[in-house]
């Protein structure tokens, strides 16, 4: 690895390529799947340009986590926690009878379940949610400012 704190030993970053995009379309898809048997919301759609928006800070929050962590790599629950993030910053979701804040915030929080849920799975650990935890996500990721390190710090203390 190579190491410079000059900024012309960086090179310039470019847009997202579109096989990345996919893979996070995917990703998004996935853990959205039961969504609508889970909650009973049926009919919501997404703004596309909000979401290709979304994928582009997540890349470009990967690559200030290698260059400004030594080599470390995002992770799946970290990129999880930031498109929950992302989610309620830019509402990409819409649905024709729910306020856009509320569509969004049950769609952070589906993602946020899902991915903690994920995560758990691929380390054999399991996920420590209450369902109080659960109405007090809800309602935070409703009506309070969450940061990304927030976001990021609370679901990597939900799983044991």
């Amino acid at each position: 690895m190579k190491y410079s704190n000059n900024i012309d030993d960086f090179p310039i970053y470019t847009s997202v390529d579109k096989k990345s995009i996919r893979s996070m379309m995917f990703k998004i898809k996935r853990y959205l799947s039961g969504f609508a048997e889970e909650t009973g919301i049926q009919g919501f759609c997404a703004h596309e340009e909000v979401l290709y928006e979304m994928i582009e800070r997540i890349e470009k929050r990967r690559i200030y986590f290698y260059v400004f962590y030594n080599g470390t790599r995002l992770g799946e629950l970290n990129e999880g926690s930031l498109l929950c993030f992302w989610i309620l910053k830019l509402m990409p979701f819409y649905h024709p009878q729910i306020p856009a804040y509320i569509i969004n915030a049950n769609i952070a929080l589906a993602i946020f379940v899902n991915s903690l849920n994920y995560y758990a799975g691929l380390l054999q650990k399991k996920v420590n949610l209450t369902d109080q935890a659960v109405k007090n996500l809800q309602y935070a990721f409703c009506f309070r400012d969450l940061s990304k390190e927030a976001i990021m710090i609370l679901a990597e203390n939900l799983i044991y």
